[in-house]
Parts: C-alpha cells; structure tokens; sequence
C-alpha cells in the first residue's frame, strides 16, 4: 500500500529529553522510509507557556511558532483554555437554532399545533 500524505498527526514531546528537534528529525526519516510526505506550509510548533519557544526545523524549513491551531476540529491554545472552543460550539449552536426559527417555527406552511 502506498500513501502519498497523511491527514492529520500531533507530535508531542514531555520533555527535552530528547529535544524536540531530534524527536522531529525521526519522525521525518520514518515518514520518509515509508514513502510520506510531510507539509511544511500545514506543520507548525506551538509550546505550552513558553515565552522562548525553540527553532524546529524540517530540512531547511524553519517551522512557525504559533499560540493556537485547529486539529481534528477543535481549537487548540498553547495556554490550554477551552474558551474559544466552547464560544465556537455555541456559535455553531445558535446559528442551528437561528436556521431552524427561520424554517421550521416561524413558517405559515406547517399548522399550529405540529409547530409546538
């Protein structure tokens, strides 16, 4: 079987021990043994509360450091708050309701008593 990309993949590192970097490095040579590409306008770094974020590369690519991102459909800060992502879901939730006022409750085409 033959893949040319893969969707989606976080790489988390605990630690420096090992770096980052070294950690990276291996991820890249195992992708490429396996014949995948990885996107460096789609790949970024984002570090938990670190005002010093480190220089990760791939190849000659240095990778953009960034303090949120969206993975899988769910916004991720590096300060770890849920805020946005909650503020997301109930936009996406009453914008639902907004459409079904619209549609299904304030309608002259359904009767009075299927509307409650």
């Amino acid at each position: 079987m033959e893949m040319l990309f893969a969707d989606d993949a976080a790489l988390a590192a605990h630690s420096e021990d090992p770096p980052q970097q070294q950690l990276l490095d291996r991820l890249t040579r195992a992708y490429n043994e396996l014949g995948l590409t990885i996107s460096l306008k789609k790949t970024n770094v984002m570090v938990k509360d670190v005002s010093n974020a480190p220089c990760i590369s791939i190849g000659d690519q240095t990778l953009e450091v960034v303090n949120d991102f969206t993975y899988l459909g769910s916004i991720i800060f590096n300060n770890l708050s849920l805020d946005a992502e909650i503020n997301t879901c109930i936009g996406k939730a009453a914008t639902a309701m907004t459409s079904l006022t619209n549609r299904a409750w304030n309608t002259n085409m359904q009767q009075l008593k299927t509307q409650r």
